[in-house]
């Protein structure tokens, strides 16, 4: 019987973990030529970085609109870590979240409403006083992107987390 001795990967950091889960997040094309991403089933850390999807996807598993945001958020988040020259910490990445979300809602009312659509549990705020503070409710382009911005922030934190607990482990 054979021994695998391979190393068993490791993830020293959470840029490195952004790095490994967008690089594994790969664009495919169906039949009718839309394109969507998954991950990858050869990657390094497959279950670890599935787990990490699973809790970005917030029970929309699966869902192409949360596959390629996650791989937005990958690609933000090592954006705003890249010009620095000493370590990234887990709260650096954390308080450039805001920001970062604000860059990923989507600002044209179509979009915010087909984004509503295609689910409709996204029609519902997770913590309304946090999300919809200040909203009288006569602008649905409003709250469609204060929902949309709450389920960015969500999914950031959610692979924030993940990450930290690979890194950790």
């Amino acid at each position: 019987m054979e021994t695998n001795t391979a190393p068993i990967p490791t993830v020293s950091s959470i840029e490195a973990g952004l790095q490994l889960l967008a690089s594994s997040l790969i664009l495919v094309t169906r039949t009718d030529g839309t394109e969507y991403r998954m991950l990858r089933e050869d990657c390094p850390l497959h279950a670890d970085l599935q787990d990490i999807i699973r809790a970005a996807h917030d029970g929309e598993l699966p869902n192409d609109w949360r596959f390629a945001m996650t791989y937005d958020l990958c690609h933000a988040l090592l954006d705003y870590s890249q010009p620095l020259a000493c370590a990234v910490t887990l709260d650096d990445y954390r308080e450039w979240v805001g920001d970062i979300v604000e860059l990923q809602v989507d600002t044209s009312t179509h979009a915010l409403l087909t984004w509503l659509a295609d689910n409709v549990s996204r029609c519902y705020f997770d913590d309304v006083d946090a999300w919809a503070e200040g909203a009288d409710g006569s602008d649905i382009a409003d709250l469609a992107g204060r929902r949309q911005r709450e389920a960015i922030d969500t999914m950031a934190h959610a692979i924030l987390s993940g990450l930290d607990a690979l890194v950790a482990a």
